[in-house]
């Protein structure tokens, strides 16, 4: 009864010793982790402020994207009987949109906008925009209030880059403000996709709303042309054709080469059910491309392998001293420090340490003192 209690004692000792041993692990591969392994932002509300030169995916993988600062607008087109409308969809993924100040203060997104819907009556008669229908800030706010997620597209999910076998791949930012829009939240997705022949900004049709400097738009300058053919100016068509016009669904104005594509400005629902707009971009941009990115450090694939090799060599030694503690009891009736195997050696390793230390100090001392023959 007394040998039980007295090995339960020792095993329990021989335990503490090997949890100590162990719980170093988890601090030494936590420092490794922290100090090798970068971090990715996943929706982060903007204590974490979204920086173009900075933006780095769920994945590690960090863009640059300063080249593609400043406003940039994509236009579209619709008619809805019996009213034209053009709509301007400007953003800067850098910074907020700062508009030139004319007009009407209503007309106008607020301060603090980056990306902004403008939507504008034209008058084919008169070949010009007459007013502003709609203004809508679709992300708007400050650096406190806007959320942001970036996450790397692979070339798999681009069809079109299976059929052409193109490499296309990218990354997806997502932008949401704190404002809201006839009660609906707002938000932008902006898929970054790679062509290595765009800068990115090539094609871009000029904003009515003096972002920059306007432009008459592509209607326009297919009435002129029908007109000076003998058709009427406003519709489209020539003599003869007598059809009455139906309307249209929204469709973006857009020049050869454009590297800044409108995909649609939806509704649909939020992941509580509410009610949201979406505005869909796909932006053609040679620093999308894998070669322009910053790969993740090859440090934290060595660092996993450091981290593994680590906890291995903590369990292999707590495995050692448990192992080697109950042989000794069981084998040779052991107590206390003479449990531990080689417990001697163990007893004697500062002493050992001390005079290998001592020696290789003396031996350096002895190497900087004239050696060889003395002189005669």
């Amino acid at each position: 009864m007394r040998a039980s209690t007295a090995w339960r004692s020792t095993a329990v000792e021989a335990a503490a010793l090997a949890s100590l041993v162990l719980a170093l692990a988890p601090a030494v591969t936590a420092t490794a982790a922290t100090q090798q392994t970068p971090t990715a932002p996943d929706l982060l509300p903007a204590a974490a402020a979204l920086a173009c030169d900075n933006i780095v995916t769920d994945q590690g993988r960090k863009y640059d994207l300063r080249p593609l600062e400043g406003p940039h607008v994509v236009v579209t087109h619709e008619y809805t009987r019996p009213t034209y409308h053009n709509t301007s969809y400007a953003i800067d993924v850098c910074g907020v949109l700062k508009s030139k100040g004319k007009g009407k203060a209503e007309e106008r997104c607020p301060d603090g906008t980056r990306v902004c819907a403008i939507k504008h009556r034209w008058d084919p008669e008169a070949d010009k925009l007459i007013g502003v229908d709609q203004v809508i800030p679709i992300v708007a706010g400050d650096e406190q209030t806007i959320s942001w997620e970036a996450k790397r597209l692979p070339p798999e999910e681009d069809g079109e880059a299976k059929k052409d076998g193109e490499k296309k791949e990218g990354l997806r930012l997502t932008l949401q403000g704190a404002l809201k829009y006839q009660e609906r939240i707002q938000r932008t997705v902006i898929d970054f996709r790679c062509n290595p022949d765009l800068e990115g900004t090539e094609g871009e049709w000029e904003s009515p709303d003096e972002y920059v400097p306007g432009e008459k738009d592509a209607r326009a300058e297919e009435d002129k042309k029908n007109k000076e053919e003998g058709g009427e100016e406003g519709d489209g068509r020539k003599d003869g054709d007598k059809e009455e016009k139906v309307s249209t669904p929204e469709k973006q104005l857009k020049k050869d080469g454009a590297a800044l594509i409108w995909g649609g400005y939806k509704r649909g629902k939020d992941a509580d059910g509410g009610e949201m707009d979406t505005l869909y971009l796909t932006w053609y941009t040679k620093h999308a491309c894998d070669a322009a990115v910053d790969e993740p450090a090859e440090e934290s694939k060595g660092s996993s392998f450091f981290t593994w090799f680590v906890v291995l060599f903590f369990l292999a030694i707590a495995s050692y001293l448990i192992f080697g503690s109950w042989l000794n009891y069981n084998r040779y009736g052991a107590r206390g420090w003479d449990l531990l195997p080689h417990g001697d050696t163990l007893r004697d390793a500062p002493y050992i340490i001390r005079d290998l230390v001592r020696r290789i100090l003396n031996t350096l001392q002895s190497t900087g003192s004239r050696g060889g023959y003395s002189a005669v």
